[in-house]
């Protein structure tokens, strides 16, 4: 067990002004970004479009795909991204690729109407869902790497700022 000694209250809020704190205060934005879009845009789309309660409902199911990532998890792990891995490093290779999944799958959901093809906009939901909970993989991972085993302030700092973005 580590004991830490007693701070002050400028010394436990100077952790937070680290740069990896902003760096994973942002991670979590971005990772959260995906889970909003999917449940507010979805829902209301397909309300809009005069589907019942219950198709909705099964529709929600996309969002099941979040509390499954600890599946695919070690395939994140020990898969490198091509040329990313070796630009930018593991991590953050899985990062860029899941954002550009997201992105395209987004710009393609926009384009296109939900009551005439249901199936294709709840597909492209759940690719969505698989690539945003891949990406919370990987900022986690990345999150952990980032902030030494030693920093066990930092690490609950670090682990705060990631829910609160």
């Amino acid at each position: 067990m580590q004991i830490y000694k007693k701070q002050s209250l400028s010394e436990t809020f100077l952790i937070y002004f680290d740069k990896r704190m902003l760096r994973i205060l942002l991670l979590g934005a971005i990772s959260g970004f995906p889970w909003v879009i999917i449940g507010s845009s979805l829902s209301l789309w397909l309300k809009e479009d005069g589907l019942s309660r219950s198709t909705i409902g099964w529709a929600g199911l996309i969002f099941a795909v979040y509390a499954f990532n600890y599946l695919w998890a070690p395939i994140v792990d020990r898969v490198r991204i091509p040329w990313l891995t070796e630009k930018i490093g593991h991590r953050r290779g899985w990062i860029i690729t899941m954002q550009t999944i997201i992105l395209i799958s987004l710009v393609s959901w926009s384009l296109i109407n939900p009551s005439a093809n249901l199936a294709l906009v709840i597909s492209i939901g759940l690719i969505i869902a698989i690539a945003s909970a891949t990406q919370d993989i990987t900022i986690d991972a990345l999150r952990i790497e980032q902030i030494g085993e030693h920093e066990g302030k930092s690490m609950q700092a670090g682990a705060a700022m990631a829910v609160v973005g």
